[in-house]
C-alpha cells in the first residue's frame, strides 16, 4: 500500500495510510468506510482504528472534514455548480451535499461561496486556499503519526 502514481492531491504528510486514504476520497468521493479498505485491502476496522489512532478522529469525521475542504476549493477556485460539485463528490443529490455542508459549516454551500466572494472582493485578498487548511490537517495528522503509528503497529503486530 502506497501513495499511488497519479497521486494529484496535496503535499504527502509523510502517513502513506493518510495519504491514500485522501486520495481515494479526492477520487472517488464520498463512500461508506468500508469501501475504502476494501480498495486499500485492510478490514474495515484497521482502517478506521488507524485513522482513529493516527488522526484522533473517526475515519468518517476524518472523510468529512476532507470532503468538506475539497469543496471549499472547488467553490473558490473553480466555475463549477454547487450540483457538479456535489456529483464530484459523490454525493446522490445536491441536496444530500447542502445538508452535510450546512451540518458542518452552519450555511449553504452558495451562502459560503458568497461570502467568501464578497471577502476577497473587499480585502483584494487571494482566495483561501483549501489546500492550507488540508496541509494543516497533514501537518496535525504527522504530528500525532509519530507516536500514534508506532503504537499501530505494535498492536498490529503483537
Amino acid at each position: 500500500m502506497g501513495v499511488p502514481p497519479d497521486f494529484d492531491g496535496n503535499r504527502p504528510s509523510g502517513n502513506n495510510l493518510i495519504d491514500l486514504f485522501a486520495y481515494l476520497i479526492r477520487k472517488y468521493g464520498r463512500m461508506d468506510t468500508s469501501e475504502y479498505a476494501r480498495i486499500m485491502q485492510l478490514k474495515t476496522s484497521e482502517l478506521r482504528g488507524a485513522i482513529l489512532a493516527i488522526g484522533g478522529m473517526s475515519a468518517m469525521e476524518w472523510r468529512n472534514r476532507y470532503l468538506l475542504l475539497e469543496a471549499q476549493e472547488l467553490m473558490e477556485r473553480t466555475d463549477m455548480s454547487i450540483t457538479e460539485i456535489a456529483a464530484k463528490l459523490g454525493f446522490s443529490q445536491p441536496s444530500v451535499f447542502s445538508k452535510f455542508f450546512r451540518t458542518l459549516t452552519k450555511s449553504q454551500p452558495w451562502e459560503w461561496a458568497h461570502r467568501e466572494k464578497k471577502n476577497r472582493a473587499q480585502t483584494g485578498r487571494e482566495p483561501i486556499i483549501a489546500t492550507s487548511n488540508q496541509q494543516a490537517i497533514h501537518a496535525q495528522t504527522h504530528a500525532k503519526c509519530a507516536i500514534s503509528s508506532a503504537k499501530f503497529f505494535v498492536i498490529k503486530n503483537v
